[in-house]
């Protein structure tokens, strides 16, 4: 196994794609904590603060993976159609996790608010990452090989 994810860090294809997705996973960590963090600051309920930070980093991060990380073709409305469904699938899965993590980590284990965001951010990141890649933005065989 370990040979394996060193034989895919010598491709030049592969890394690109780690380094984008550590671009936009960064980036939309920091829509998804900042924007918890300033409508909290603004006094709106953690709660309510947290889901629609969930939501805005979400839709941002459809953008920046679908153009920067696994960069697909989607040529017609329904293909780009299916490829958003999926996306939202994928990503309505790990903001459940998102927001159950918080939630759990606040109101259960007493832990700080914006650590608990900071650990779940963590375990969502990683998930996102093999969702895209094996059930979202999957490329053509042929697309490959360009």
């Amino acid at each position: 196994m370990i040979k394996k994810i060193f034989d895919k860090l010598r491709d030049k294809e592969q890394l690109k794609e780690l380094f984008w997705y550590g671009i936009s996973g960064v980036t939309t960590t920091l829509v998804n904590v900042g924007l918890f963090y300033v409508l909290q600051k603004a006094g709106m309920n953690y709660n309510l603060a947290n889901l629609i930070a969930i939501i805005s980093a979400k839709l941002y991060a459809f953008v920046t993976n679908k153009l920067l990380v696994f960069r697909t073709h989607t040529p017609s409305f329904k293909e780009f159609f299916v490829e958003f469904f999926k996306f939202f699938v994928a990503r309505g899965f790990t903001g459940v996790v998102d927001f159950v993590g918080v939630w759990f980590m606040v109101s259960v284990c007493g832990i700080d608010r914006m650590i608990s965001k900071y650990v779940i951010q963590v375990v969502v990141i990683v998930l996102n990452y093999v969702l895209g890649k094996k059930f979202v933005f999957i490329k053509e065989k042929e697309e490959e090989t360009k």
